[in-house]
């Protein structure tokens, strides 16, 4: 670990931000930082230590009284490097917020690592807290005692008791891993090594019957079910061949009668179809004729509507010529009374416009008139206002002077002498620290009242909680009681279901043995009886037949022995489901039960509950009976299993509410108890600080009491108020009077102005009124009448209404002449198209008469009712063809179906029959398939149990070796012997290199030896080796003793066991050497830059500032504010 760089702002009393280069400093192997007493050299350790830990060492409660009173807001910043292969850098930031005189709060908080960007790696106290020890190994006392060495902590690993170092060598030099961490990793593996083989130990006895003899017989009854499956399977395929030729036969038998029964619909249909083919060939003759029929009616319609155009043509013309004849007439007419009236008008319109232009300049100079008027007045008013407001500032100036003098006179009256003030505030000062001290004893004893009525109310339900948890846990312990119980019930099942399976097969193998022997005995019965006298029988070849032998009560097969053998089956079935699922509820209630104990560990004590005895004896009841009253039994177990496992779980949470509580209870209690301590202690320094106070009060001010005082300083302060009141009113009145007597100067120059600009507007209204009168003569008379404007607007109207009604007639006129043209043409087209109508139709008529005759129809009427629409018509057509075609497939099908049958016929009986036989063919040929899938389901569970219970046997093997291995090493490592020897080691290894030091420092006067119980001696080799107790060492001893125990503890850390420890400060203990031995520490610390290492010593001795090339100085705060600051020094 290597320092680069510290900032420090608002600690102790550091004010302004300082930053510190470690990097700068740390080069030459050892520096030194320098200052006076009191200047905050120490507070640098401080600070490293807070930003990484976020505590301070020597403060109260790490954090109280660390902020500089001046400030509100403490920020520190600590960059390092960690350096292996590679250097990584990281960096600490933290800042703090004050929340009353003593206390202070995180407001940021980071965790920051520095490679290509920075990464953050933790935003939060806790967090940065955590990763810090992660990342270095060291506690916050670890580091004050091997690497930050502040003031008091110096020799604390020297004096420290054996335990207690070993403890922190154990955590400086990783020895945990060895130690507890060990132990716990060999328990964990032994419980999952016993756990595994319990696993394998409950899976074994869950596989049930896996023995060879139970694969053998699995085995026979497979080739039983396969020898079955093939006889079902010829039976079968015989009622297929049957029933596939018994029905083509029944279904040719009803398709022959589906096309009798359509010849008998058709031969009902034919007289309606001949109806259709009538009415179908007089239509097409209709459409024949309908062209020429149409054409004569159509030749008759024109002929009509010529004749009706032609009367309307020839009356439209004679209309048309009158209209245009008095159009003509208007038109010319007032063409002349046009020609009459416009000169006239022109001359007068000429006259209207030039007087009309005089008029408008007449009443733009009227209007500049009143402008001007406007303006004068306006001048007129704002000189008297001018006036008014000089009158007024006058006025106000005259007052003010006067005020002014005033103020000054009672200005010198309040001032106050340098001598009484300079009392007062050291009066009031000590009387204000006196109040402030009382105030905080007053608040400091509430905060303590309030502590103690928190605590008795903590403790009182500390015991209230103790109390529940105590009968949690032994409701928890019944619980756990009841689910041991419902545990061996499902043993007790499983075990049940076991005698009743082997009851089952052995029921099963009993039936089959008397289904084949009552098969043996049918064979032989009908061989018997179809054994012919004389003839030799086919199996024994003798000729001689005994007629008794034929008759045999064992020849009637036993109907119900089916029934019984398909019966054991399916319970044989039923039982592997419920088996696999009690297997599973007891594996599921072992976990259960190990998660329990994990849970609550208190449950390990608890024996195990004995084996309950049987629930029910199957023995003696039939299998069938057994198995359901094992099933009824299994049901009910099962409710309680989920009865209890919700019970326990329901109490496990509440127990571990109530643990979790009373945790937090007691951390609350010990907070608020150091709280309490810390205030009581507060509590006293403040009444010795409140003593001391009144009495050098009393010493200084005989004559005064504190009320006196701070009444005195009240008085003196109301003066000030008064003074510098009156100062600010004197400023203010200097202001106020140069700023009237400016305004009064431009209110005079604002006069002068005015009166020029009055003058003026007065000569120029004078002007306009000459012009005025020069326009009015012009006008004369015509200004007293109507408006000239209105006169010319009304010539103008004239000779626009002249125009217009002379273009408006002119247009009409053309209107009349070709609307005249229009009808000339209309009455000329109108006899030609007459003409042609009669044309068209004398040759109609001639068509239709020669086309028509022959045929029944003399009208065009009876035509168009002759027609079929062609839809209608297609649809006739398209009808008697698919009549005629069903005619013809109708016969081709009856034909067929009579070649097909061939003389074969099928009854309805027969058909039901061979249905029947094919049906229960096929539902025996599915049985024997399940049976068989059944046989081979079977046997594979049965190899797979029993290839698996033998994989079990080997691996239980192996697992209990392990075991019996995992007991020895726990054996070995019990208790903490091997980290104590470790540790031991290394404290060995620590002093003799501590001890080489401290030669070196002491010309090989001393050495450093461990004694028996793992402490520090030391041997004075110059008096003969003679050995003596730590405790007795001088301060100077000590000091090099602890220097050389610090340096060779530095040397050998590995931060986190990967990282060197590059650095280490002192703050202590320079004072108490010689010069000589001075000289020999520091050389022996310049010697150390070789090795990788770099020391900051922290002193004020001068001898020691002058010898270190590199140092860091610090300046003390000053009186007027400014903090502490740094600079670097070098030689």
């Amino acid at each position: 670990m290597k320092p680069i760089a510290l900032s420090i702002k608002g600690l102790h009393s550091f004010r302004e931000e300082q930053t510190i280069d470690f990097e700068g400093l740390s080069g030459a192997g050892v520096f030194g930082i320098f200052g006076p007493t009191g200047s905050g050299k120490s507070s640098i350790l401080d600070a490293m230590t807070l930003a990484l830990y976020g505590k301070v060492e020597r403060a109260a409660n790490n954090t109280h009284g660390i902020l500089n009173h001046a400030e509100d807001t403490l920020s520190v910043s600590f960059t390092f490097a960690l350096q292996t292969n590679h250097q990584i850098s990281y960096k600490v930031e933290r800042v703090f917020k004050r929340t009353d005189e003593m206390k202070v709060k995180t407001a940021l908080c980071r965790f920051i690592e520095i490679k290509d960007e920075h990464t953050v790696l933790a935003d939060k106290a806790i967090e940065v807290n955590k990763r810090v020890e992660e990342l270095l190994g060291l506690t916050i006392d670890d580091f004050t005692r091997a690497v930050v060495l502040p003031q008091g902590k110096f020799a604390e690993f020297l004096s420290l008791k054996g335990a207690e170092r070993r403890h922190m060598l154990q955590r400086l030099f990783h020895l945990e891993q060895y130690g507890d961490r060990l132990v716990k990793k060999l328990r964990r593996q032994a419980q999952e090594a016993n756990a595994r083989k319990n696993e394998m130990l409950a899976e074994q006895s869950g596989l049930g019957e896996a023995s060879s003899e139970a694969v053998e017989l699995a085995e026979q009854a497979l080739e039983q079910a396969e020898s079955r499956l093939e006889a079902m399977k010829k039976n079968r395929d015989q009622a297929k061949e049957r029933f596939t030729e018994h029905q083509e036969i029944w279904n040719v038998q009803k398709e022959k009668a589906a096309y009798e029964e359509e010849k008998k619909r058709l031969e009902e249909e034919q007289p309606h179809v001949d109806d259709m083919k009538k009415r179908l060939l007089e239509a097409e003759k209709a459409a024949a004729l309908k062209p020429y029929a149409n054409r004569y009616a159509e030749a008759i319609q024109q002929e009509e509507k010529a004749e009706k155009e032609q009367t309307l043509a020839q009356k439209d013309l004679a209309d048309q010529t009158a209209f245009f004849h008095q159009k003509h007439e208007e038109y010319e007419a007032w063409r002349r009374h046009k020609s009459e009236k416009e000169p006239e008008l022109l001359t007068e319109q000429e006259q209207l416009s030039r007087l009309q232009e005089i008029e408008i300049k007449l009443s733009e100079a009227k209007q500049e008139e009143e402008r001007k008027k406007a303006e004068l007045h306006q001048k007129e008013e704002a000189l008297h206002s001018v006036m008014n407001e000089l009158e007024a500032v006058t006025d106000r100036l005259t007052r003010g002077q006067n005020r002014q003098t005033e103020l000054k006179q009672q200005l010198k009256s309040l001032q106050v002498t340098s001598d009484e003030r300079k009392s007062c505030q050291q009066a009031a000062e000590m009387a204000l620290r006196i109040r402030q001290t009382e105030e905080q004893i007053t608040k400091e004893q509430k905060r303590s009242d309030a502590l103690n009525l928190v605590l008795q109310k903590l403790n009182e339900e500390k015991s209230t909680l103790v109390e529940k948890t105590k009968a949690e846990e032994n409701n928890i312990i019944q619980a756990y009681e009841a689910v041991q119980t419902v545990y061996h019930l499902v043993c007790e099942s499983e075990r049940s279901l076991i005698r009743i399976t082997e009851q089952a097969r052995k029921t099963q193998q009993t039936l089959q043995m008397q289904r084949e022997k009552a098969r043996v005995a049918l064979l032989t019965k009908e061989l018997a009886e179809k054994l012919t006298a004389g003839k030799p029988c086919p199996v024994c070849g003798s000729t001689h037949h005994d007629p008794s032998a034929s008759v045999h009560k064992t020849y009637e097969l036993d109907s119900g022995l089916e029934e019984n053998i398909k019966q054991t089956d399916m319970l044989l079935t039923e039982a592997a489901a419920l088996s696999q699922e009690i297997f599973l509820a007891k594996i599921t209630l072992e976990e259960q039960s190990a998660r329990f104990i994990e849970q609550c560990p208190f449950l390990q004590k608890i024996q195990q509950a004995p084996n309950l005895e049987a629930a029910a004896s199957y023995e003696n009841q039939p299998v069938h009976e057994a198995f359901n009253t094992a099933n009824i039994e299994w049901k009910r177990v099962k409710q309680d299993i989920l009865s209890v496992k919700t019970r326990m779980a329901q109490m496990i949470s509440a127990y571990q509410e109530s643990l979790k509580k009373a945790e937090q209870l007691n951390e609350k209690i010990g907070f608020e108890k150091r709280e309490a301590d810390r205030i009581a202690s507060i509590i006293a320094e403040l009444q010795s600080s409140l003593d001391s106070r009144l009495k050098a009060f009393d010493e200084a001010f005989q004559d005064q009491s504190i009320n006196e005082a701070e009444k005195w300083q009240e008085a003196i302060e109301e003066k000030d108020r008064a003074a510098e009141d009156c100062e600010k009113r004197i400023e203010k009145s200097i202001a106020f009077l140069a700023e009237h007597e400016a305004q009064k100067e431009k209110l005079r120059e604002s006069g002068h102005r005015l009166e020029r600009e009055k003058l003026e507007l007065h000569y120029a209204a004078e002007r306009i009124k000459n012009v005025i009168a020069d326009y009015e003569r012009e006008l004369g008379d015509y200004a007293k009448g109507d408006s000239i404007q209105a006169k010319l607007r009304s010539v103008q109207q004239d000779l626009k209404l002249l125009r217009e009604k002379e273009q408006s007639l002119y247009e009409e006129l053309q209107s009349a002449q070709m609307r005249l043209n229009q009808a000339k043409s209309r009455a000329s087209a109108s006899e030609l198209t007459l003409q042609e109508a009669k044309d068209r139709l004398e040759k109609a008529e001639s068509d239709w008469l020669e086309h028509a005759k022959g045929t029944r129809f003399t009208r065009t009427e009876e035509v168009e009712r002759s027609l079929i629409p062609a839809e209608e018509l297609e649809k006739i057509k398209t009808g008697i063809d698919q009549f005629m075609d069903k005619l013809k497939q109708n016969a081709a099908n009856l034909k067929r179906v009579a070649e097909r049958l061939a003389g074969r016929a099928l009854s309805e009986s027969e058909w039901s029959e061979t249905v029947t036989a094919l049906q229960e063919a096929e539902d025996a040929f599915g049985a024997a398939i399940e049976e068989k899938g059944a046989a081979v389901k079977a046997l594979a569970v049965i190899r797979d149990h029993h290839k698996r219970f033998n994989e079990i046997e080997a691996e239980l093997k192996k697992w209990q070796t392990h075991i019996d291995r995992l007991d020895k090493l726990q054996a070995v490592f019990k208790g903490n012997t091997f980290v104590e020897f470790l540790a031991e080691e290394q404290l060995e290894s620590v002093a003799r290199d501590a001890s080489a030091r401290l030669g070196m420092l002491t010309r090989q006067r001393y050495a450093i030896e461990v004694d028996s119980e793992g402490g520090f001696v030391m041997r004075d080799d110059a008096n003969g080796g003679v050995k003596r107790p730590v405790s007795s060492l001088s301060g100077g001893e000590t000091f090099l003793t602890s220097l050389s125990l610090a340096l060779a503890l530095s040397a050998q850390i590995q931060l986190r066991g990967e990282y060197p420890l590059q650095f280490f400060f002192l703050d202590e203990g320079f004072g108490t050497l010689d010069q000589d031995l001075l000289d020999t520490v520091v050389t022996a610390l310049e010697k150390l830059q070789s090795d990788n290492l770099s020391v900051g010593v922290i002193s004020h001795v001068q001898e020691l500032r002058a010898r270190l090339p590199k140092k860091l100085i610090v300046h003390p705060a000053e009186p007027s504010g400014r903090g502490t600051r740094v600079s670097l020094e070098l030689m």
